[in-house]
């Protein structure tokens, strides 16, 4: 217990003033009341999530940063998540979410494929994902995990209905694009069906 109490901080920052001022104090907990907390964690807990208790602190880690978690991603998850990481980290969460649900917008069409790794690693579309290993431990991994699995549930409202094609802001269009209707754009990325 006692090794439990030093590692919390602010019991630790008590035992040093009470080695360096010599003074010494005890307080009792009666055995028959249990503490309360401050804070009740059980309507934030998720399945994803997991709950350290040490008997001081309670402390809630979400799965997006426990890097453990990275072994419940499965292929197509992670597939997902690498193109919404490499093409779109740097946008804002409508941006991330916009080439999600691009992603899932061509799955099942002939012309793309009918997995989502076989649609991101179309020849001339994304790129081979396999060769792209971005950090796992990092709030934008983390994030792009989480867009990945809302737009493969289709929960929320499509960003950028239908749109099948996209290309960066900067660019001008090519003929290519030229002959598709433009949906909108959505930070960076110009959207088309």
């Amino acid at each position: 217990m006692s090794a439990k109490i030093a590692q919390h901080p602010l019991m630790f920052a008590a035992m040093l003033i009470v080695a360096a001022t010599g003074a010494m104090g005890f307080a009792a907990i009666p055995a028959s009341t249990q503490p309360t907390l401050a804070y009740e964690l059980s309507p934030q807990i998720t399945a994803d999530d997991r709950v350290i208790d040490d008997g001081i602190d309670q402390v809630l880690f979400k799965e997006a940063i426990v890097t453990s978690a990275s072994s419940k991603v499965d292929r197509q998850l992670e597939c997902m998540a690498k193109v919404v990481h490499h093409e779109a980290a740097n946008q804002p969460r409508s941006g991330q979410l916009a080439v999600a649900q691009l992603v899932m917008n061509r799955v099942g069409q002939d012309r793309f494929g009918e997995s989502i790794c076989e649609v991101v690693n179309q020849r001339g579309q994304f790129f081979q994902t396999a060769s792209y290993n971005p950090r796992r431990d990092t709030d934008r991994w983390a994030t792009a995990i989480e867009v990945s699995r809302q737009a493969m549930a289709g929960n929320g409202d499509q960003v950028v209905p239908g749109a099948v094609f996209y290309h960066a802001a900067s660019h001008a269009p090519n003929r290519f694009f030229r002959t598709r209707q433009r949906i909108s754009m959505v930070g960076d990325h110009v959207f088309y069906r």
